[in-house]
């Protein structure tokens, strides 16, 4: 196993590291035939951004801790869809390139730097868990292990972010040693959730895995992404197969049926809006 040197240095203004307080419009969470009622959701917390250096290589992670976390060993990892979108026969949809970002500029501090806050506030509802969401390349999905930040020492990268995260609220701490990564992805979010997955798969480590919505995308399969250990769940459109053990399998359907969500996976609200909060909570 290749090991590299790795550096993490946290690049956000103090006004969003301090604690502060966001809102978001979400769906309250819904029973079979109950009608839609959206909510104002109301959080506490810090937002970090850290340049993590591997070799080479710069890649990029967002953090949200939720106000009175102590504990850093437990995680969850967030992939955000693919920041280009493809729609045939139209042109595909760019949000960020790869060339802004080294510097994380254009779309990816305008469109998807957002999603610190969006997700993070959500889950701060219900855990006081940190959300990492590692800010995902094109690159990163293809063959050059070098350009995937979790190809090379997964863990060792997960913890060192982890640790200058924990490093913000009580510097005078060891670093903390991981025993629970749960991860979730949302649309087309599910191609990097994935290798995410066979990366971190000789640790151990994964105990929830969580897709929003991908089986929604016409050239994704309509069933669950497993992780040995872990616990596997879709909120999607469709029914979703599910195996004979249901420790580790669950069919979940809950979320709207908005088709503009093939086109739209980068848009305000979305599917992980409307089901995140639920998922969270069980």
């Amino acid at each position: 196993m290749m090991t590299m040197n790795i550096t993490v240095t946290q690049t956000n203004p103090l006004s969003l590291t301090i604690p502060h307080v966001v809102n978001n419009p979400v769906i309250k969470p819904v029973m079979q035939g109950e009608f839609f009622e959206e909510m104002q959701l109301t959080a506490t917390i810090h937002e970090f951004l850290f340049k993590v250096t591997k070799g080479n290589h710069v890649f990029w992670v967002g953090v949200a801790v939720p106000f009175g976390t102590t504990d850093f060993s437990r995680i969850q990892v967030f992939f955000h869809p693919t920041v280009v979108q493809l729609r045939p026969p139209q042109p595909p949809i760019v949000h960020a390139t790869e060339g802004d970002y080294p510097t994380f500029t254009g779309g990816w501090s305008g469109s998807l730097q957002r999603y610190i806050a969006l997700q993070g506030s959500q889950l701060a509802s219900v855990r006081r868990v940190p959300l990492l969401v590692p800010f995902t390349t094109m690159a990163a999905l293809g063959a050059d292990r070098e350009q995937n930040m979790f190809a090379i020492d997964p863990v060792a990268t997960l913890s060192n972010v982890t640790a200058a995260t924990q490093a913000a609220f009580v510097p005078f701490l060891p670093p903390p040693n991981l025993t629970d990564v749960g991860v979730t992805s949302f649309s087309s979010g599910i191609q990097a959730m994935r290798k995410f997955i066979a990366a971190m798969k000789p640790s151990g480590l994964i105990r929830e895995v969580i897709d929003f919505d991908s089986p929604f995308i016409l050239t994704e399969p309509a069933e669950l992404t497993p992780s040995p250990g872990a616990v596997s769940s879709c909120y999607t459109h469709h029914d979703v197969p599910h195996g004979d053990d249901h420790q580790q399998h669950r069919r979940t359907v809950g979320c709207r049926p908005d088709t503009s969500l093939r086109q739209q996976d980068m848009g305000s609200g979305g599917v992980t809006d409307l089901c995140a909060r639920d998922h969270h909570a069980q």
